[in-house]
């Protein structure tokens, strides 16, 4: 397979045009060994480049399954992730709060999630799973330094609100940012996470345009994009999140009740919600917090809010969520 390539950095396409369970990854070359930003490209994939590169180091961009996955197989490798994120990979109980999974009232959906992550082994290693990367690092890298990969300048630039930690790997020599999961997508930005945040996405979204970058990576859907066609995406990208607001908004007015503004789409069809549960809490959690930032933006929808908590059995504290463990220097 040809791959793109700018200097030293490699583009790694994932399986199924890197759509989500699989996600793009970057190779980085140096004379004294290589490294993996990312690991959700796939089995085949990501074996291919074991065999044929020396993996010294991987570093994630955020807790994600379909960006880590596949960290299991460079074990022998120095594995980092962002420093909101470490907890998140060796508490089970973190990674469920921060992933909203003990947000709604779903426990039959909490428990079998939890079952999955913890009792039943893999059907198939090949594939995303939990499993065998819960516990694979507890090391850290900082934001904002310029790190040495192996002779090639990278600086990992804090970009919050997709999650809490997530971050952007920036090439300055190279023109190149790893924009990840602002990923250009017609879907436009996922927030619904608990510890997500719109209004830390919109100004991440601006953060990756202070950069000098040329080059624009994308883990899924659009790929390698220029610097013009990136910002031009970015506008409609971005401007997504004032519509689901304003669908919000138009519902809550129109008095659509609390029990049905999951069905109002402002996320996902109605036909995906009935086919996947799972999408069902990101719907859920998505709501909550346009609803709350319309409250905090003057719209009188206070008592509509709580309504809303209070028929998914919701608490603040479950739909917006902080890591109670980070490194002291980012307290």
């Amino acid at each position: 397979m040809a791959y793109t390539k700018f200097g030293p950095l490699t583009v790694i396409p994932g399986e199924n045009g890197s759509r989500v369970p699989f996600s793009t990854s970057l190779l980085v070359e140096g004379g004294q060994g290589a490294a993996l930003v990312d690991c959700g490209s796939g089995f085949q994939i990501l074996n291919e480049i074991k065999k044929e590169y020396a993996i010294r180091s991987v570093y994630l961009t955020h807790y994600h399954l379909d960006h880590i996955w596949g960290a299991y197989l460079f074990k022998d490798a120095e594995i980092q992730i962002n420093p909101y994120d470490v907890k998140k990979l060796n508490d089970v109980e973190e990674l469920a709060k921060a992933s909203g999974m003990l947000s709604p009232a779903d426990p039959e959906s909490r428990k079998k999630w939890m079952k999955q992550l913890f009792e039943k082994p893999p059907e198939n290693w090949n594939r995303p799973h939990w499993q065998p990367v819960l516990n694979l690092t507890e090391k850290w890298y900082p934001y904002g330094e310029e790190l040495n990969v192996y002779g090639t300048k990278m600086l990992m630039i804090h970009a919050p609100g997709h999650t809490e930690g997530y971050c952007c790997p920036y090439f300055p020599e190279h023109g190149v940012l790893f924009a990840g999961d602002f990923d250009l997508a017609s879907f436009g930005p996922w927030y619904n996470n608990a510890d997500s945040d719109i209004d830390a996405f919109i100004a991440s979204a601006k953060t990756t345009l202070e950069t000098d970058a040329q080059i624009f990576i994308t883990s899924h859907h659009k790929g390698v994009v220029d610097r013009k066609t990136y910002e031009e995406l970015l506008k409609r990208y971005i401007n997504k999140i004032y519509e689901r607001e304003e669908k919000t908004r138009s519902a809550v007015k129109r008095g659509v009740a609390p029990d049905e503004m999951i069905y109002e789409e402002i996320f996902y069809f109605r036909k995906n919600l009935e086919q996947n549960p799972q999408l069902v809490i990101s719907e859920i959690v998505g709501i909550a917090k346009h609803l709350d930032r319309l409250v905090r933006n003057g719209e009188p929808f206070e008592a509509y809010f709580e309504a809303f908590l209070q028929h998914f059995q919701l608490t603040r504290e479950n739909i917006f969520y902080h890591t109670s463990s980070v490194p002291a220097q980012l307290q």
